[in-house]
């Protein structure tokens, strides 16, 4: 027995009980945007009220035609995609492909009651091979565009769908289809949201690249202008004592004064020093190598001492600046230490405290003992202070406050984050108390043996 395809002009009434069904499953298939899903509901419903075996939805692509299945139901979707895209004709998911390629040609709905014996497929290798009978299938149309199928099949049971089934899915068909473009929609426009994302994020991220390239290289240029001007300071007092001493040549310069000169030309001299130290650290530490410590006895009184009398003598930024050094009687005078390294750390210390200071200002070195095998140095400043939010990023590499009122005071940027390293490697600890506008004070707190 078998039926020939339905006219699209024919009418077929549908009952109440099946408008209600339509109804209902119209409002499940419109619950949701996602293609996915809609497409899983479209067959999950079909098959549910037509009673049908087997199952699934076709899609084409519009652009370039290719079909595909998405939504299968007691079908091995990889045997279907097979069946599809093999040119040789093998069937392995056993459906019709004569049914499928005239509702996609035609564009109209079809229904056979026993495919076996319908004299338009019953020669067809493929329909005899799988024992078809039952089969249904209708176009799912928007817009006047072809949007896919749906395939419905019973291959054990004859007449399993009547026309009034074949209105009811076409009818099914039309919400179905109404809500597959919805989704397709919604799903291309999500798309290409993520995609305008994705690409704003791209942009984000180069232009944060560019502007990282950009600031290292300002640093970098900021950064040979602060060694170089630090170089060059010393240096020029150096050579105008030298010079002044080599034109005395009638002796005129009394021994006190020539004396302070030789003093002079020490501090700037050892400043020097300081800042090659500094550096070359700054590029051991840069190319992963690590600092070692060599400590011994280091008379941490004399060498305080000795930096404040230093710095006392340093010319280009001590300008009226009072420097005083305070001991604890009951501070130890020798702690084990590398000698060259806390050099490193006071002298950067009181540098900057008379650089940051305004004229005649005072900067003062007291050492007190904690009680528990270590002292704390701390070096108070009547400068410039700083910000709580200044002094949180103290101790980064390169880090230089940007304010008006030290815009011209020169540095490198890397005394501090040494300072701090060497700080550590001595397994010392180091902060800063800081107001802005009130100087700072900074703490300095080293064990008196590394192997306590």
């Amino acid at each position: 027995m078998s039926t020939a395809p339905t006219s699209p002009s024919t009418k077929i009434p549908v009952g109440n009980d099946h408008l209600a069904t339509l109804l209902k499953l119209g409002q499940q298939l419109n619950s949701s945007l996602e293609l996915r899903q809609v497409l899983d509901t479209t067959i999950e419903q079909v098959i549910g009220f037509l009673g049908a075996e087997r199952g699934f939805v076709l899609l084409v692509d519009l652009e370039s035609g290719r079909v595909w299945g998405e939504a299968v139901y007691n079908i091995q979707k990889a045997a279907l995609e097979e069946t599809l895209s093999n040119a040789e004709g093998q069937n392995t998911a056993e459906i019709s492909r004569t049914i499928i390629e005239t509702v996609l040609h035609d564009k109209k709905p079809l229904c056979t009651m026993n495919a076996m014996e319908d004299p338009r497929f019953a020669m067809r290798e493929s329909v005899q091979f799988s024992n078809l009978r039952s089969v249904v299938c209708i176009p799912l149309i928007a817009q006047g565009q072809l949007l896919g199928i749906i395939y419905l099949d019973n291959r054990l049971k004859t007449s399993v769908f009547t026309e009034q089934h074949l209105a009811m899915l076409s009818a099914f068909g039309l919400q179905a289809s109404i809500a597959i473009e919805n989704a397709r929609l919604y799903d291309n426009l999500r798309r290409s949201l993520e995609e305008r994302i994705h690409l704003q994020e791209e942009l984000h991220i180069q232009e944060t690249k560019r502007l990282a390239l950009e600031e290292a290289s300002r640093m970098k240029s900021d950064f040979i202008g602060f060694v170089a001007h630090e170089l060059r300071n010393p240096l020029t007092t150096i050579r105008g004592y030298v010079q002044t001493i080599l034109a005395d040549k009638d002796h005129t310069l009394d021994e006190e004064t020539k004396n302070e000169f030789y003093e002079s030309i020490e501090a700037d001299s050892d400043r020097l020093l300081d800042l090659i130290n500094e550096l070359l650290d700054t590029s051991r530490l840069e190319a992963g190598r690590s600092l070692t410590l060599s400590a011994k006895a280091v008379d941490l009184k004399s060498l305080l001492g000795k930096l404040v009398r230093r710095h006392r003598y340093y010319k280009f930024y001590t300008q009226n600046h009072t420097l005083e050094l305070e001991y604890a009687s009951d501070a130890p005078e020798t702690i084990e230490a590398d000698e060259d390294k806390l050099s490193q750390i006071f002298s950067n210390i009181l540098s900057n405290a008379i650089k940051y200071s305004p004229d005649g200002g005072m900067i003062k070195v007291s050492v007190i003992p904690t009680g528990d095998g270590a002292v704390i140095v701390r070096i108070r400043d009547s400068g410039i202070g700083l910000t709580a939010e200044q002094c949180s990023r103290l101790f980064r590499q390169y880090e230089r406050i940007e304010r008006d009122d030290i815009k011209n005071i020169p540095g490198t940027g890397l005394g501090l984050h040494l300072v701090k390293h060497l700080v550590e490697l001595h397994h010392g600890e180091i902060s800063v108390e800081s107001l802005q506008g009130e100087g700072s004070t900074f703490i300095v707190r080293l064990p008196v043996s590394q192997n306590a």
